[in-house]
């Protein structure tokens, strides 16, 4: 129960820092248009998908999609290894 009390503070605060960091340069930040205006005008063409939402996705994104989700695989075993030794140590 420490563990997963620490871990959410642990969250929170970084959380809290991201948000501040996003506050004191949010002014500064400028929008980039030039990959939007280059996955609409060549989306249908590279990937042959009528939805843009989905060529970014599948086609763009497809590795990086993957390893979040590999990523998430590995946090979800890990934590369940360890409820597994907590349950254990009972």
């Amino acid at each position: 129960m420490k563990r997963v009390r620490g871990f959410l503070v642990a969250v929170v605060i970084i959380y809290m820092m991201f948000q501040i960091m996003w506050h004191i340069n949010g002014d500064s930040l400028e929008y980039n248009t030039s990959s939007h205006t280059y996955y609409v005008e060549n989306g249908l063409e590279e990937t042959s998908s009528k939805n843009l939402v989905t060529a970014i996705y599948l086609d763009y994104r497809l590795f990086d999609s993957f390893f979040e989700a590999s990523i998430l695989l590995v946090a979800v075993t890990g934590i369940a290894f360890m409820a597994i030794k907590d349950e254990d140590l009972l």
